[in-house]
C-alpha cells in the first residue's frame, strides 16, 4: 500500500467506490480507522464513555469503592479502550481478532458480575453501546454545525454494529436483542436513552470529573488545565452532563470551543489532505523498546494524576460528608506513599 499513489480525497474516493451493504467492514475502517492521536483519542473516549455510565449501576461498577482503573490507571484504560475499539473497527466483527478481543471483554463483565450481580444484565445498556458508537462521529459533527457522514457510511455504520451485537453477551451469556433496523432507528434508539430520567450517582459523578479532569491533566499545564477540561464539557451531551451534575461551561466559551473544533474538522474534510496512516497497523508495528517506553510513560503519568485528583476532589462542597469523596482522602495518600516508594 505504500507504494501507491494516492490522491488528496482518497479515503472519500475509496468510500464512493464501494458498495456499503457488501463492502460495510471495509467502508467502516476506512471512515475511522486513518488519522488520529493521543490528544483526539482521549477527548473522543471523553465523549464517548461518561454516556454509557449514566445509570447508577454503570457507574458503580467503574467506580466501584477507590476510583477502580478510571482514576488509579487512568492513561492505561484510555489505552486498552482505544486499542480494543480500533482493533475491532479496523478488523471488522467477522475477523478472528475482533471476535477474540470482545471475547475479553465478555470475560471481564463475568469477573465482575461476581462481585456486581445484576450489573450487566442490561439489554438496553449494551445495545446503547453500539448504537451510540455507531452514530457518534456523525453526531458530533452537526453539534460542531458541520454535515453529517455520508449515506454510505450510515449504512455501513449500522450493518457493523448489527454485526457485532452476537459477539456480546449481558449477564450468565444471555443473548443481546432488539438492536435498531436501520440508521434512523440507531438514532432514534440513542435519543430515547438519553432522555430517560438518569438521576445520577455519586459515583457517576466521579467518573465524568475524572475523565475531564484528565483529559486536562494530560495535554494542558496547570494553569490552562481549566481551559482542558472545558473542551470535553462544551462538547458533551446535555443529557449526561445532567445525569452526572456536571456543570455546564459558559455559554461564549462553549461557542468558541464548538467554533474551533468546527474549523479544525472543515480543514480536514476540505483543506488537508487525507492522513495515510493507519492506527492499527502504526500501533502492531511499535519495537519492543518503543513499547516499553510508552508504558513507562502513562505509568508515571497516572501515578501522578491519582493523587493530583483525589485531593482536589476530596473536599468538594457539593458533596460533602458523601462516602465516596471521603475516600479519596485515603486512596490519594495512599497513592502518594506508593509513588514515593517507587521514586526511592
Amino acid at each position: 500500500m505504500a507504494d501507491i499513489k494516492r490522491s488528496r480525497k482518497w479515503i472519500h474516493d475509496q468510500i464512493e467506490s464501494l458498495n456499503p451493504y457488501e463492502d460495510y467492514a471495509e467502508i467502516f475502517r476506512l471512515s475511522v480507522g486513518y488519522g488520529g492521536n493521543d490528544f483526539m483519542n482521549t477527548l473522543i473516549y471523553c465523549l464517548t464513555f461518561p454516556n454509557f455510565i449514566v445509570t447508577e449501576w454503570g457507574a458503580r461498577v467503574v467506580w466501584r469503592e477507590d476510583g477502580g482503573k478510571i482514576l488509579n490507571k487512568a492513561g492505561e484504560r484510555v489505552e486498552q479502550t482505544e486499542s480494543k475499539n480500533a482493533t475491532w473497527w479496523w478488523y471488522g466483527p467477522h475477523d478472528t481478532r475482533t471476535k477474540e478481543s470482545v471475547e475479553s471483554i465478555n470475560k471481564l463483565h463475568r469477573y465482575w458480575a461476581k462481585q456486581y450481580k445484576g450489573v450487566f444484565s442490561h439489554n438496553d445498556d449494551y445495545i446503547y453501546t453500539l448504537a451510540f458508537t455507531g452514530t457518534m462521529m456523525d453526531r458530533l459533527r452537526k453539534r460542531l454545525g458541520l454535515s453529517g457522514v455520508s449515506d454510505k457510511v450510515k449504512i455501513a455504520s449500522h450493518l457493523v454494529m448489527r454485526e457485532m451485537v452476537p459477539l456480546f453477551q449481558a449477564e450468565d451469556g444471555v443473548a443481546l436483542h432488539s438492536f435498531p433496523s436501520d440508521w434512523d432507528g440507531m438514532v432514534r434508539y440513542c435519543e430515547d436513552y438519553e432522555n430517560q430520567p438518569h438521576p445520577g450517582s455519586e459515583q457517576g459523578n466521579l467518573c465524568a470529573n475524572a475523565m475531564y479532569d484528565f483529559f486536562a491533566f494530560r495535554f494542558f499545564p496547570r494553569p490552562l488545565r481549566w481551559l482542558g477540561r472545558s473542551i470535553p464539557i462544551a462538547l458533551s451531551l446535555p443529557t449526561t452532563l445532567r445525569a452526572h451534575h456536571i456543570e455546564p461551561v459558559n455559554p461564549w466559551l462553549r461557542a468558541m470551543v464548538i467554533w474551533a473544533f468546527g474549523f479544525l474538522f472543515w480543514l480536514q474534510d476540505n483543506v488537508f489532505p487525507d492522513p495515510q496512516v493507519a492506527a492499527v497497523p502504526q500501533m502492531e508495528n511499535m519495537g519492543p523498546e518503543d513499547k516499553v517506553q510508552r508504558k513507562q510513560q502513562i505509568q508515571e503519568m497516572d501515578a501522578e494524576y491519582a493523587p493530583d485528583f483525589a485531593k482536589r476532589y476530596s473536599n468538594v462542597a457539593q458533596w460533602g460528608g458523601c462516602p465516596y469523596h471521603q475516600a479519596l482522602k485515603v486512596v490519594g495518600q495512599e497513592r502518594i506513599v506508593a509513588h514515593e516508594d517507587k521514586m526511592k
